[in-house]
């Protein structure tokens, strides 16, 4: 089978990890990045940098985005004119005006396009899934996701509070994991507290708090917190009920967040490396494999829920979403 060609777009912390991955997954990988990091990224990986996003489109066979948020819409539709498949790093877009301009350009040109939501891929969550959707707690009616990290680095998002912030950030990924529990959302009423104006200074506080209405009638809590301090640097924890029984789970049971087997820091969620086992999916994707575990449209849904939070947050009023099929 012929090596996957991999044009990763970013030199920063998200596209180390991915770069690592990627290797893993036996992928030839070329590095753009327009802040000059990618030679010394390359060198240290066994990569190849280039000069320019032409060049890394040239040939590839997939554009693995790892830039700030703005960016993203720019790259993809470039990728999307010359038909390279699509991963990108949460959220897919600024906008969800953008995430859907992305999303139907990749279903016209018939491009494959992952979102990369990473949580989904660490075990704890998978298994929450797999017990849900088999019915192993009967009828689920109530959840509580809560993630907590440290946030060190100052362009996430946009430069007002309107934007989001915290909100259409971190809050992502727990969004995502409500929809991927208990499906479609139908209202979203969400508050803040602390720093919400993004780009966020180094280590700043804040605290954004979501509840979601699902159409299956279920109602989820997410909370996420940017902390003070980098330890540990990630925690992550869920409990949900459901009419025969609760599923319980913190990060921090029995120790801090940690990778067994050594990889990418402390992103691991006390398992193997959540950007391993999603990059190995992804590859086995493109180079015909089965479909991996989300998708282009789980990546609107997400920029949809987390915009509607922003907006909630600064109206102070509950949003009503579109429910799909309805008049």
């Amino acid at each position: 089978m012929r090596q996957l060609e991999v044009a990763l777009i970013g030199a920063g912390l998200i596209a180390r990890f991915h770069l690592e991955a990627w290797i893993g997954a036996g992928a030839a990988v070329r590095i753009y990045s327009d802040d000059g990091r990618a030679a010394e990224l390359a060198r240290e990986f066994g990569a190849r940098a280039v000069g320019s996003l032409t060049e890394a489109l040239d040939g590839a066979d997939v554009v693995d985005i790892c830039t700030p948020t703005g960016t993203h819409r720019e790259i993809a539709l470039a990728a999307i004119g010359k038909g390279v498949g699509v991963v990108c790093e949460k959220p897919l877009a600024a906008t969800s005006a953008e995430a859907e301009e992305i999303v139907d350009a990749s279903e016209r040109a018939g491009v494959r396009l992952y979102p990369a939501h990473d949580v989904r891929f660490a075990p704890a969550f998978a298994r929450l899934h797999e017990l849900v959707a088999s019915g192993r707690i009967g009828k689920g009616t109530v959840a509580h996701f809560r993630f907590s990290a440290y946030h060190p680095r100052p362009w996430t998002g946009h430069a007002s509070a309107r934007s989001g912030g915290i909100l259409t950030d971190q809050m992502l990924h727990g969004v995502d994991l409500a929809y991927w529990i208990f499906g479609e959302v139908s209202r979203v009423h969400a508050c803040y507290q602390g720093e919400i104006a993004a780009p966020a200074p180094e280590g700043a506080v804040a605290t954004g708090i979501a509840v979601l209405t699902h159409t299956n009638g279920a109602i989820s809590q997410v909370v996420s917190r940017w902390t003070a301090t980098p330890k540990p640097p990630v925690r992550v924890a869920f409990e949900v009920s459901g009419t025969e029984g609760t599923l319980t789970y913190d990060s921090e049971w029995p120790q801090e967040v940690r990778v067994a087997d050594g990889e990418a820091g402390g992103f691991g969620y006390a398992g193997g490396s959540v950007f391993a086992a999603e990059m190995r999916e992804f590859a086995q994707a493109f180079t015909g494999g089965p479909e991996p575990r989300l998708g282009a449209r789980d990546a609107l849904a997400a920029v949809r829920i987390t915009q509607a939070a922003a907006e909630s947050a600064w109206s102070g009023r509950a949003v009503e979403l579109p429910v799909k099929g309805a008049a």
